[in-house]
């Protein structure tokens, strides 16, 4: 209704209205009934977005069944899939391993950028995903030398800095944080050095400090219930730590 003006109504014949409050909601009702072909592979749905994840022991007659079963649903609710937005990465740690044979109509890609995230096809390296992280905050920092330079205070320039650039490097950093820290830590704190010394910020913070209190925070918010999905990503609390694959970290 518009100015006391109802349209008529519209019959949807498939998929749900963009633009709407409810649209993704109904859109959310509507993918619930996608499921795997095989209960030992996962799926996760967020919002439009689907990712699908094999587990590399099983053959890859196993990735051909999913998206066969994926296809099927697609074409039963009259949802064709995006052929340009499907892709498939191999995560492996090792160069030598023989990859399964390509899935027809998926590309296979390298890399993959999953919510914000750049993942690599081996998952001790984050070069790309700290790169264009660095290239944006580098960008930002423009921002900062023209506030200070029309005169705004230093804890106005701090709230800046820490909604500009530290949400920058603070994001997903319990998934990447745990790598090489002379590699990607470092070089964050040397770019915080840097603004420090340049008066952008009142004090230095060191990302390793804050790395380590997001991991506990998290650490705890996964064990303290015994339904929370990322559970499956943990070995036995009596290891002593917290396993990602391809990954440790000591545990809090």
């Amino acid at each position: 209704m518009v100015d006391g003006i109802v349209t008529a109504y519209l019959y949807i014949n498939r998929g749900v209205p963009q633009g709407t409050v409810l649209g993704p909601v109904l859109f959310s009702l509507m993918v619930d009934d996608i499921k795997t072909a095989d209960s030992s592979n996962a799926l996760v749905k967020f919002a439009d977005d689907l990712t699908l994840g094999v587990p590399g022991n099983e053959s890859c007659g196993t990735s051909r069944s999913e998206a066969a079963c994926l296809q099927n649903w697609a074409e039963e609710n009259r949802m064709p899939l995006n052929l340009e937005k499907k892709y498939e990465m191999v995560v492996c740690r090792h160069t030598s391993v023989v990859l399964p044979e390509l899935i027809p109509s998926i590309k296979r890609k390298t890399w993959l950028k999953l919510l914000g995230v750049t993942l690599q096809n081996n998952p001790r390296n984050w070069d790309l995903h700290f790169e264009e992280m660095l290239k944006k905050a580098s960008g930002r920092m423009y921002i900062m030398r023209v506030c200070k330079y029309y005169g705004l205070s230093i804890k106005q320039l701090d709230l800046l800095f820490e909604s500009l650039i530290m949400s920058i490097f603070t994001f997903a950093i319990e998934l990447w944080g745990c790598a090489y820290d002379g590699k990607y830590l470092n070089q964050i704190d040397k770019f915080i050095k840097r603004a420090h010394k340049n008066g952008y910020i009142s004090k230095r913070t060191h990302i390793k400090e804050i790395r380590d209190k997001r991991d506990k925070k998290l650490w705890n918010k996964i064990t303290s219930t015994e339904d929370n999905a990322l559970l499956e990503l943990l070995r036995k609390k009596e290891v002593g730590y917290l396993g990602l694959e391809g990954m440790s970290m000591n545990s809090p």
